[in-house]
Parts: C-alpha cells; sequence; structure tokens
C-alpha cells in the first residue's frame, strides 16, 4: 500500500518544526512574563498585592499548559500511529516544563492535561488502525510512570475515537458518486502519507482495487 517505517529522527523532522517550534516560541514568552510576575510577587510591598501576583502567575502557568492541552493534532494517514505517538510526548515534555516552573516559582505543581484524546488519526487497514490506538495509549501511560505522574484509572487501553478507520482521500456519497471524505478538524497536520506514484498504482493495488478505485480516484471530486 505504499507504507514504510519512519524512524523517531525523521519524525521528528517533521513534528519539531511545524507543531513544536511555534509553541517553544509562546513558552519563552510566557516563562519571561513567569519571572517577572514571580520578582514583582516577591517585592510586593502587601499581602493582597502579593496574592494578586500569585494568582496571575497561576493563571498565566495554567492558562499556557491549557494551551498546549487544546492542540489538536492529525495524521490523515498514520499508520500504527509513531508520528502521533511522536506528537503526544513532545506535548507532554512540554507542558512538564510549565509544571516544572510553575513548582521553582513557588506554585503548587499540577497533572498534564495533555492527552491522547488530542491526537487524531485516519486509517484504512483493520490491524494498523487498532495498533494506533495501542502505541499512543501504551506510549502516554510510559510517559506517566517514567515522569512520575502514576498511571491512569482503570481500563489502562481505552478505546480512541480519534482515530478513524476510512480510506483519506476517496469517500462516496448517496448516489455513489466518488467525494472527497471529511477529515477530523486540526490545528496542525503531520504524517508521512503512503506514495506509489502514477506508475505503480495500477500494478500495486490489484486488478479488483485499480479497476474501480483508481478510476474515481483520478475522478473530479463533486464540490
Amino acid at each position: 500500500m505504499g507504507a514504510h517505517y519512519t524512524s523517531k529522527e525523521d519524525i521528528l523532522l517533521i513534528v519539531e518544526p511545524v507543531l513544536m517550534a511555534p509553541l517553544r516560541r509562546r513558552w519563552e514568552q510566557v516563562r519571561q512574563e513567569s519571572f517577572d510576575l514571580a520578582r514583582r510577587r516577591d517585592e510586593a510591598k502587601t499581602n493582597r498585592i502579593r496574592d494578586n501576583r500569585q494568582r496571575d502567575l497561576a493563571n498565566l502557568l495554567m492558562g499556557f499548559a491549557g494551551e498546549i492541552a487544546q492542540v489538536q493534532v492529525l495524521d490523515p494517514a498514520c499508520g500504527s500511529g509513531n508520528f502521533l505517538y511522536v506528537a503526544l510526548k513532545q506535548l507532554l515534555d512540554l507542558e512538564k516544563e510549565v509544571v516544572a516552573l510553575a513548582g521553582d516559582l513557588g506554585l503548587t505543581r499540577f497533572f498534564p492535561q495533555v492527552s491522547p484524546t488530542q491526537l487524531h488519526g485516519i486509517e484504512v487497514n483493520d490491524y494498523a488502525h487498532e495498533l494506533a490506538q495501542a502505541t499512543i495509549w501504551i506510549g502516554y501511560i510510559q510517559w506517566l510512570r517514567e515522569n512520575g505522574f502514576g498511571q491512569p484509572g482503570e481500563p489502562i487501553l481505552k478505546p480512541l475515537d480519534t482515530i478513524l478507520q476510512m480510506d483519506a482521500i476517496l469517500a462516496y456519497d448517496e448516489q455513489g458518486n466518488p467525494i472527497e471524505p471529511e477529515w477530523p478538524e486540526a490545528d496542525v497536520i503531520v504524517g508521512n502519507p503512503p506514495f506509489l506514484g502514477g506508475k505503480k498504482l495500477r500494478a500495486e493495488l490489484g486488478k479488483l482495487i485499480r479497476r474501480h478505485y483508481v478510476p474515481a480516484l483520478r475522478r473530479p471530486c463533486s464540490s
């Protein structure tokens, strides 16, 4: 089907600039604002001003953690979920920096808000569709345990409704006409889509598939 394994190093070549670089730039701004608020809190002349700066600091850091936890990531050809797993780990690592800074500045450390439900995938293969869900959950649980946050409650491995089993590039309307399928809404799209190339498409997909699928795929989609 044109699928192939992609290493973590190659995945990061996409995930880092597309997903993480904008968040890291925002994080640097938040860090500087946090240090400024903490300094103003410590220099406050009254308890009321000190409490106000403490509240502002907590709102700033919790607010940015919430921003990270709102980012929706889509891999429209997710395979076994490697791109999504790496994206999840990068988001969790960044939020851990926020949690650590909160503790260093005298706030109560909080549990990471980033979760597997931020990840969206599309996969047509039955086995890969199931494997992607397990990959993401196991990666999430491993990260929690390795970073001292325990583990989620049972059931340990939950279904991920955000990983869809469908064809990402071809669907049919009620009249049987080929149409462009609707993708989940996302802020960032990552991935390494399977690619056979025009010359190999018919030969590799098999006689039955190429007889119907390839002509429908190349037919202009209705608006």
